[in-house]
């Protein structure tokens, strides 16, 4: 293969993967200094996937689609959150808590403080949404 032709594929990967990165304007709490994250998935269809920086400090968060958790999972987002977001009302939202696996071994899903992607403008938030009395902390698997 040429050396032109190498460099092309590889600007291509380049600019593939810039349009596939969710920016973060303020970052995610505690990784403010992350405003750049991908969406990825596992080869396995568990319905997990993760966030991972792709600039500043290293970071990768587990997330989910709150509603494979609790079939009828449902915030709203202020309108300071749509502004934030740039979404116009009726837009389709990417919303996903954030996993955590406890010392213990205790795995807990954040259903209070959802990730909310905006996908046609590529942007991202953690937001804690109106009318929301879900816990920061819901168990997924207890310690053995």
């Amino acid at each position: 293969m040429s050396q032109t032709r190498s460099t092309a594929m590889a600007n291509d990967a380049q600019e593939t993967s810039l349009r596939n990165v969710v920016t973060f304007p303020k970052g995610i709490p505690g990784f403010e200094a992350c405003h750049g994250f991908v969406l990825m998935s596992p080869e396995a269809d568990t319905g997990l996937q993760y966030l991972r920086a792709v600039e500043g400090p290293p970071a990768s968060f587990i997330v989910v689609d709150p509603r494979q958790i609790l079939q009828g999972y449902r915030c709203e987002l202020s309108e300071g959150d749509r502004e934030r977001l740039q979404a116009t009302p009726g837009a389709p939202l990417l919303w996903l808590v954030l996993v955590t696996v406890e010392a213990d071994g205790t795995i807990v899903a954040n259903l209070r403080a959802p990730v909310v992607i905006n996908p046609e403008r590529m942007l991202g938030a953690q937001v804690i949404p109106h009318h929301c009395l879900y816990p920061l902390r819901h168990v997924l698997v207890s310690a053995e």
